[in-house]
């Protein structure tokens, strides 16, 4: 009888090119899904006066998606590991159907968050994906980048969301022209996600006929002990949370960069400028980072995770604080650089982040280990999201951001190191 590592030397391993057009979709998909995320957060005031409603109850539109995922993302792997195709066509017409909603809502606060409500649906499918695609479908050289391209079009399209608002409502203040103004955006996100969803339902398949990586064809921990592994020991739940808190704060704010300028009198051109910094800065710090790692991996050789993570978040951490203490005293082009060094560093890390806890933590299920750092992202985020919008913080948010994170950059800096326990497991195998 042959024995499991025996099959796995004698098993073919293959690379797709089908694998580029997945992850195409994917991200079309990805993109799409965060447009509704922040696409009022340049413009609150605005929106507010849409809907006749509160900027505190404009914000809630982007907490959806915190709760639908922190509620119901861990009923989404088992979904994901048997279908990845059908899971994703799922979750792409939820999308489209919650962005539809939104625009057929017009100035119905309720209604419209019922469609946020869907579009947070659809996005429990997405974050914790990446991962899983690049460990399904792309050899191990190529794992990194994948990941980071997967997630980084969520941040694309965050950015995109920001931009288009920034500078179509910078000089709209006639109530007819923001209806609509507001109208043909809310028309034109729900054009995006149908076109998303076709591209998901003509391009995404479940697997490879043949695996392309010995991790892709290795069996892995059940859902459950991977979720218990994950908790297992102080090391393990201080790695979980202490990525989780960096990702959370990333997302939180990018949600209320609007309100933590608000306070220093920037107009909505201003706030979008500095958006795009931050988002662009880090989308192509972290894909050249992952690009760097896959050729270590490629070499043969183990890929500096622990110093490009270390590096990146003590670079964010530096802007942020710096950031604090100069905020009243320079001008708007020392924000804006600023603004991609916070992003530089507070994004870049993201798919490093992914696969080194992949790694340090294997045989256990990807998918249920993206999961759990993403679970608990979003519950940083929304709570960070909730306090940084309370009139007393106003002022002072950057610093509330810096004691949130502290006592986890002092854990990263001197207690966090990474264990290669799946690439040393498909080296040996691959030598042997």
């Amino acid at each position: 009888m042959v024995g499991p590592e025996e099959a796995l030397k004698t098993q073919e391993y293959k690379a797709y090119r089908w694998r580029w057009l997945v992850l195409f979709a994917f991200c079309t998909f990805t993109f799409s899904n965060a447009l509704g995320f922040v696409q009022y957060s340049p413009i609150l005031s605005l929106a507010a006066e849409y809907y006749d409603v509160t900027d505190q109850d404009i914000v809630w539109f982007s907490n959806c998606y915190y709760i639908t995922y922190v509620v119901f993302c861990p009923f989404t792997i088992r979904p994901l590991e048997k279908r990845l195709d059908l899971s994703l066509f799922l979750a792409a017409f939820v999308t489209a159907l919650g962005q539809w909603f939104i625009y057929i809502a017009q100035q119905t606060y309720s209604f419209a968050l019922v469609g946020f409500i869907l579009i947070g649906m659809g996005q429990i499918f997405i974050l914790a994906a990446p991962a899983y695609i690049s460990d399904r479908w792309f050899p191990m050289h190529e794992r990194t980048v994948s990941t980071s391209l997967g997630s980084f079009f969520n941040l694309v399209g965050l950015n995109f969301s920001i931009v288009y608002a920034s500078i179509t409502f910078q000089n709209v203040s006639d109530h007819d022209e923001i209806v609509d103004q507001i109208d043909f955006m809310n028309l034109l996100f729900a054009i995006f996600t149908t076109l998303a969803f076709l591209f998901c339902i003509t391009m995404i398949r479940n697997k490879p006929a043949t695996p392309p990586s010995i991790s892709a064809a290795s069996e892995k921990m059940l859902i459950l002990p991977s979720f218990k592994r994950a908790f297992r020991s102080l090391e393990s739940i201080m790695d979980l949370l202490t990525f989780s808190m960096f990702i959370g704060v990333s997302w939180a704010y990018m949600v209320v960069i609007a309100i933590l300028l608000a306070p220093f009198n920037y107009t909505t051109e201003q706030i979008g400028y500095v958006s795009i910094v931050y988002a662009a800065t880090g989308a192509i710090g972290g894909t050249l980072a992952s690009i760097y790692v896959d050729y270590q991996i490629k070499n043969n050789t183990k890929p500096h995770y622990d110093y490009l993570i270390k590096g990146f978040l003590t670079i964010g951490v530096a802007g942020i604080l710096i950031k604090a203490l100069i905020i009243n005293y320079v001008n708007d082009t020392v924000i804006v650089v600023l603004s991609g060094i916070i992003g530089f560093g507070l994004n870049s890390f993201l798919p490093l982040a992914l696969q080194c806890y992949i790694e340090k933590l294997f045989p256990s299920f990807e998918l249920v280990l993206t999961t759990a750092i993403m679970q608990m992202s979003n519950l940083f985020g929304f709570i960070l999201n909730y306090i940084l919008i309370l009139e007393v913080f106003l002022d002072v948010g950057l610093w509330v951001i810096l004691i949130a994170m502290g006592p986890f950059y002092l854990y990263l800096i001197f207690g966090y190191k990474t264990k290669f326990l799946r690439l040393e497991m498909e080296q040996q195998s691959a030598a042997a």
